[in-house]
C-alpha cells in the first residue's frame, strides 16, 4: 500500500492546536502523517516540514505534537530526516515551532508503537522505559540537545546499551548508555562513540558538576523486537523450485513450485483438495523437508526456524494452537509471554487487535462460547499479537457459510492495510483468489500449476481475461457439444443456465458464428452478454477440464 494513502485529512490554523491534539489522540491507534507551516520562535523564521506524529502532549502549560520530520526547512536551510520537533500554537514559544497551519491525514496504517517520544525533561520515565524495554527488545535512540563539554549542539542517533539510576554527589542521575552510530556536534561529524545521555533539567551545562556526555531536548526510541533485526529484501515470500516427493518410489506431491510476493501483499495458496497446497505450506513453515528447491521469508533461509518463528504467525484450520476454555485475551496472554512481550503491552496490543476484529465484546468469553467465525478471529488475533511480518492461514473460512466468508475476508483485508502485514491464505474456494494480489494455483493429479495475479492469470486464457455469454430460454446441453466444434471457438463452459464461450478471435466475429449455429439448431436465446469479464472459478474449470 502506497504510505500517502489515507482516510482523512484535516486542517487546522495554529490557534487550533488544541482541537488537532484532541484530533490525533482520538485516533492514537493509526498513523498519522503532519504537515506544517509556521515560524520557529524568537528568531521568527519561516518553517515548512511534513512527517509522522509520534506523540502529543495536552498539559496545562503545554500543548504539543511531536513529529519525526520527513523533510522539511527552516528558512532556506534543508531540515535533516529523522529531526524531532515538537509543534505548538501559533503564539508558543515554549516548543520548537510556532505552527500557524496544520495538516494531517490518518493513514490505513496502525500505529504499532515501535517509536516512543520523551521530552527531555522526562529522562526519568525515558529510563523507566528503557529498563523494562531493554529485556525484551534492541533499541535505538534519536537524540536531540547539547553536548556538555563545548555546550555546542547535538544531533544523532546510536544503539543503546543500557539504563542507569545512581546516587552521585547526593545527587539521584538518571541516563542511558549508547554508542552513537551517526552523529554532529556543532559542524565536527561524529560516529562509534559511547556517549551517556541525561536529562535537560536536572544538572547545569557543567562537566564537573554534570556527569552525562549529553543533555538531551528531545529523545526518540526506536524499538526492534530482539530476533527481529532488519535486513533488505526484495520478496518477503520467496519460492523457487519447490519440489516434495513421498513415498518409497520418491514420487514428486510438489514439482518445480515458484511463487513469490513483497511485503504488504496478499498471496493466495488456490486449489482442490489433494492437489498439493497444503504441502506446500507445511514445507514453507518446515514442517517436513522437500526435495529440490529454495524458500525464504524476510530475506532468510525459511529452515532456519529459530530466527524465522518471531517472523511468522501461523494461523492452522483446526484452531488446535488455542485453549478453548481460556478466553481471547487469556490466550493472547498465554502465548504472546513466548515472544518476550510484557503483559502490560499484551494486554494493550490484545485489546487493540480484538477490537479490529470486531470481537472485543468477546475478549473475556471463553473461546468455547464463541461462535465458528468468532473462533477464527480470536486465533488470528493471537497470530497477530506479536507483530509478524507474515502470517500464514490454512483454510481460513473453511466450514463457514459464505456471509461468514465474506466477512472474514472483509477482516483479513482489514488487518492487511492497516497493519502493514502480508497474508499467505491457503483455500480451496477459488473465488476467494479475487481477494488476493498474488495467487499460487494448485490441481489434483497436477501440482503446482501457474502463479501470478488475479488479471494475469486470467488474460492467460482464450480471450484474453473475456468470454462471450450466452443464456439460452431453456437450456440444451446439446449446445456445448456442437458449440465447441466451432473453429472459432477454444473451448466452452457451463456456468449454470449460462454458456461461457471462449476464443482468440474477435468479438464480432464470434458473436456472429454463435448465433449462427444456434439459430440452425432453433435455440432460442434468452440474454446475450458480448464481452463478459471471466472469474476465477471459469480459470479453475479451465484447468480441471483442458488441461
Amino acid at each position: 500500500m502506497a504510505s500517502d494513502e489515507f482516510i482523512e485529512k484535516v486542517v487546522f490554523g495554529g490557534e487550533e492546536i488544541k482541537d488537532a491534539i484532541n484530533w490525533i489522540k482520538k485516533r492514537e491507534d493509526m498513523t498519522i502523517l503532519a504537515e506544517i507551516q509556521g515560524i520557529i520562535p524568537f528568531t521568527r523564521t519561516p518553517f515548512h516540514a511534513i512527517g509522522t506524529v509520534i506523540d502529543v502532549k495536552n498539559k496545562l502549560r503545554r500543548k504539543f505534537i511531536a513529529v519525526l520530520i520527513e523533510k522539511g526547512t527552516i528558512g532556506s536551510k534543508q531540515l535533516p530526516s529523522n529531526l524531532i520537533l515538537t509543534i505548538g500554537g501559533f503564539h508558543s514559544v515554549d516548543e520548537d515551532v510556532s505552527a500557524n497551519l496544520i495538516i494531517l491525514k490518518n493513514t490505513l496504517r496502525k500505529n504499532l508503537r515501535h517509536f516512543w517520544f520523551f521530552d527531555g525533561q522526562w529522562i526519568g520515565e525515558s529510563v523507566s522505559w528503557l529498563t523494562k524495554a531493554l529485556k525484551t527488545a534492541r533499541i535505538t535512540a534519536f537524540v536531540r540537545g547539547r553536548w556538555v563539554e563545548t555546550g555546542e549542539y547535538f544531533y544523532g542517533k546510536g544503539e543503546v546499551f543500557s539504563s542507569r539510576r545512581i546516587i552521585s554527589n547526593f545527587r539521584l542521575r538518571r541516563f542511558f548508555v549508547m554508542e552513537i552510530l551517526q552523529g554532529k556536534v556543532g559542524k565536527r561529524q561524529m560516529a562509534h562513540i559511547a556517549v551517556s545521555v541525561g536529562g535537560k533539567s536536572f544538572f547545569p551545562l557543567k562537566r564537573g558538576i554534570y556527569r552525562e556526555d549529553i543533555v538531551a531536548d528531545k529523545i526518540l526510541f526506536k524499538v526492534i523486537q530482539k530476533n527481529q533485526e532488519e535486513i533488505q529484501y526484495d520478496y518477503i515470500l520467496d519460492v523457487k523450485g519447490l519440489t516434495v516427493s513421498y513415498g518409497q518410489r520418491k514420487k514428486p506431491v510438489i514439482q518445480n513450485a515458484s511463487f513469490k510476493i513483497r511485503e504488504g501483499e496478499i498471496l493466495g495458496i488456490v486449489g482442490e483438495s489433494g492437489s498439493g497446497k497444503s504441502t506446500t505450506l507445511k514445507a514453507i513453515l518446515g514442517d517436513i523437508s522437500f526435495n529440490k528447491g529454495t524458500i525464504k521469508i524476510c530475506g532468510i533461509d525459511a529452515q532456519n526456524k529459530r530466527v524465522i518463528s518471531p517472523k511468522i504467525g501461523y494461523v492452522p484450520q483446526d484452531l488446535s494452537r488455542m485453549y478453548l476454555e481460556f478466553t481471547p485475551l487469556e490466550n493472547i496472554l498465554y502465548f504472546g509471554q513466548q515472544y518476550g512481550i510484557s503483559p502490560e503491552e499484551l494486554i494493550r496490543r490484545g485489546k487493540q487487535v480484538l477490537r479490529d476484529l470486531g470481537i472485543i465484546s468477546k475478549a473475556n468469553t471463553p473461546v468455547n462460547e464463541l461462535s465458528g467465525g468468532e473462533q477464527r478471529r480470536a486465533s488470528i488475533a493471537i497470530a497477530l499479537i506479536h507483530y509478524p511480518k507474515i502470517i500464514f492461514l490454512d483454510e481460513p473460512t473453511s466450514g463457514l457459510d459464505p456471509v461468514r466468508r465474506y466477512e472474514l475476508w472483509d477482516y483479513l483485508d482489514s488487518i492487511n492495510k492497516q497493519y502493514g502485514i502480508s497474508l499467505v491464505v491457503v483455500t480451496h474456494f477459488p473465488n476467494e483468489a479475487e481477494y488476493c494480489d498474488k495467487v499460487a494455483i494448485f490441481m489434483k493429479d497436477k501440482g503446482f500449476i501457474d502463479f501470478g495475479t488475479p488479471s494475469e492469470l486470467k488474460s492467460r486464457l482464450p480471450g484474453n481475461g473475456y468470454a462471450l455469454e450466452i443464456t439460452l430460454e431453456v437450456f440444451d446441453p446439446k449446445a456445448i457439444i456442437i458449440l465447441e466444434k466451432l473453429p472459432e471457438v477454444s473451448f466452452v463452459l457451463q456456468r449454470g443456465e449460462s454458456i461461457r464461450i471462449f476464443s482468440d478471435k474477435d468479438t464480432k466475429t464470434l458473436l456472429n458464428q454463435t448465433l449462427k449455429t444456434i439459430t440452425e439448431m432453433t435455440l432460442k436465446i434468452h440474454r446475450v452478454e458480448p464481452k463478459i469479464e471471466i472469474d476465477m472459478i471459469d480459470l479453475f474449470l479451465y484447468h480441471s477440464r483442458f488441461q
